[in-house]
């Protein structure tokens, strides 16, 4: 069983991710072909490759960014690959190892799901931001789903709705 301390960031991902796929490990830092960008971590699943990107509250704040984003996606997906996007709202444990890398490994983590100690919230992701966590938030396990929203909904009780939720997605915790 592995077991992950704290807060996730990348390095605790990918250091969690290379040991469970071992030898099929790719690296960190894995350049995009025909852009100056990089993903930041790589495996190789059976005869294909999993790209994985961590990210972070700038995936969600900064337009440009997203839009880099949007173009690696798409040579991610021309080349064949699968693209994995894991935002930094979300632990990494049994249950979402399966659902966002489809690998089988038992993980303990003893930081919940959602926004814990971070200042950044939906309601500072700009306009493209909130789609993007709107889809991720839908597309989750329930259980993981219910802890992010539970979380929204203390931080709400805490700061202030309107410092934590955009009046778009104000209903999800109401």
């Amino acid at each position: 069983m592995e077991i992950i301390t704290g807060y996730l960031n990348q390095a605790k991902l990918s250091g969690t991710i290379k040991k469970i796929v071992g030898e099929s490990w790719l690296g960190d830092e894995i350049r995009v072909p025909k852009s100056r960008g990089r993903w930041d971590m790589a495996f190789h699943r059976g005869s294909g490759t999993v790209v994985i990107e961590y990210d972070g509250p700038t995936h969600y704040q900064d337009p440009l960014k997203i839009g880099m984003d949007i173009k690696k996606d798409a040579i991610a997906h021309g080349l064949g690959y699968v693209l994995i996007r894991f935002p930094y709202w979300i632990q990494l444990d049994t249950v979402t190892l399966k659902h966002y890398f489809q690998l089988d490994a038992k993980i303990k983590t003893d930081f919940p799901h959602g926004f814990i100690t971070t200042k950044f919230f939906p309601a500072s992701f700009c306009e493209m931001g909130v789609e993007r966590f709107s889809k991720e938030l839908e597309s989750l396990p329930r259980t993981v789903n219910t802890a992010v929203l539970n979380s929204l909904r203390d931080r709400a009780r805490d700061r202030g709705i309107e410092f934590v939720m955009p009046r778009s997605l104000r209903y999800l915790i109401t």
